[in-house]
């Protein structure tokens, strides 16, 4: 099992961010020069995070060092294009959707399809580029629901998705194979969870 994981710090942008780019005193985001860090946190389990400038990194012991550099290629690496409507060249915003009863945030507001379609189209009315929704909760304390209800949550609008919102990305929050298959076949983009993406083949 993985023991240290990277995560990018301390951004900059526009034009503060090439200059610093230019000096090799911070990276690129994701390609994109007018985003750039100049700090990584390190983290490990069950360990303190360690903070450090992006100069420090020749100075981690080698079995960390590596794991780092690996990381850092994939972060300023740039990323291909969602879709031919969503470029990851320029942030996105994701607006969220939870069908279930019982989150901690929204839970039961949305899982009538009427409701659930109405705040779609105004989460995407005011910026959204990715929808992302999810049938089961995993909030502390919640219970895992079998594969069929939670798709019973999702069914209507997963169907319903691509026809009312075509330019949409589609992403479907979910740790069931069952139920990813069968979002794939409705034209479903993206399925998340926590240790896992895996985006359809475009």
């Amino acid at each position: 099992m993985r023991k240290y994981y990277t995560r990018a710090c301390n951004f900059y942008y526009g034009t503060k961010a090439k200059n610093l780019i230019q000096k090799k005193l911070a990276l690129p985001l994701c390609g994109n020069k007018n985003i750039a860090f100049d700090n990584i946190e390190i983290l490990s389990r069950g360990k303190k995070e360690k903070l450090i400038t992006i100069k420090h990194i020749e100075k981690l012991p080698n079995q960390i060092k590596k794991i780092v550099l690996k990381d850092l290629k994939k972060i300023v690496a740039k990323r291909k294009i969602l879709n031919k409507y969503s470029k990851v060249s320029n942030p996105l915003i994701m607006g969220v959707l939870n069908l279930t009863p019982d989150s901690f945030s929204d839970g039961g507001l949305y899982v009538q399809a009427r409701k659930a379609l109405l705040h779609i189209n105004n989460m995407i009315s005011k910026g959204a580029d990715i929808i992302d929704i999810g049938g089961e909760s995993t909030r502390p304390g919640s219970k895992v629901i079998p594969p069929k209800i939670e798709w019973k949550r999702l069914e209507k609008i997963i169907i319903n998705f691509k026809k009312k919102f075509p330019k949409t990305f589609l992403s479907i929050d979910t740790r069931k194979s069952e139920v990813m298959l069968k979002a794939i076949k409705h034209k479903s983009d993206l399925m998340m969870y926590p240790d896992l993406i895996m985006i359809k083949k475009l």
